[in-house]
């Protein structure tokens, strides 16, 4: 009996690390100078700047910090840099992004600052080139593979330095599977320990890093004020991925940080 739960034991462990296991790629297959950067949550935003707009990309790409942005589909397919779901936080107005045409959006003032939420290309467009991005895909439930699909052929086309990531696994399984060369990451946090509320299933899964076995992550981005969780942990050890922290909001967290992840995404203070 000793003997079958020993077995048992075995091949649930190796289970378990097959789960959590990320893509073993080397440093190397990333665009060159991408360690050389710290990366500004939805740009260099603050006072009249607001966030995801492109006067938040100009000033960091004006002062060489790498960009984190927030890509989501508009009812006629357009891609739109923006993080809520709703335009209620940002714009006052209490409706889907993924309702609206890019017309309407258009019209909708983040703000008093008179900036509008950016189109994709005018994001690539504004920031040509000048430093790397990290680009995180928001959830398009049944229409995933379209967002992924237009977010690679965007960035295909654009000659800048780049790296996508995504909360949602079934994202990442599409750059698995069809654009394999792209370096791809798994967000994740556990909100049990800190960071955004959260329950359910899916994010007890992604907070144990359980989904790795869909997408093969190039890196983990993990929310670093919950990084005691027990799979994180296991994961570092055993397979030394490249890490990313978000959200780094202090200069004391920035030093703390420093040497335990690869790189830093920061907000409300610079570096």
């Amino acid at each position: 009996m000793a003997g079958i739960l020993g077995i048992a034991f075995f091949l649930c462990l190796a289970f378990y690390l097959f789960l959590i296991a990320p893509r073993f790629a080397r440093r190397k297959k990333w665009p060159s100078g991408f360690f050389q950067h710290d990366f500004a949550h939805r740009g260099l935003h603050g006072g009249d700047i607001p966030e995801n707009s492109l006067a938040a990309f100009e000033l960091a790409a004006n002062k060489g910090y790498g960009i984190e942005l927030d890509v989501q589909l508009t009812r006629d397919g357009e891609l739109v840099v923006h993080h809520d779901p709703t335009l209620k936080r940002t714009c006052g107005l209490d409706r889907a992004i993924s309702e609206m045409s890019a017309g309407e959006i258009k019209g909708c003032f983040l703000g008093e600052s008179g900036e509008t939420v950016p189109t994709f290309q005018e994001t690539l467009a504004c920031v040509h080139g000048r430093v790397p991005l990290i680009v995180e895909l928001k959830t398009a439930g049944k229409r995933n593979a379209e967002l992924a699909r237009k977010t690679y052929d965007a960035l295909c086309s654009y000659g800048g330095k780049w790296v996508v990531e995504s909360f949602d696994p079934r994202l990442l399984h599409w750059f698995r599977k069809n654009a394999p060369q792209v370096i791809r990451g798994q967000l994740a946090y556990d909100p049990r320990l800190g960071g955004p509320p959260g329950n359910g299933v899916g994010y007890w899964f992604l907070a144990n890093l359980l989904m790795n076995c869909l997408s093969r992550p190039d890196f983990i981005a993990y929310c670093h004020e919950t990084d005691r969780n027990l799979s994180f942990r296991i994961m570092r050890r055993m397979y030394h991925p490249v890490l990313v922290a978000w959200t780094v909001r202090s200069a004391e967290q920035y030093r703390r940080l420093q040497g335990r992840y690869d790189l830093q995404i920061f907000e409300g203070f610079e570096p």
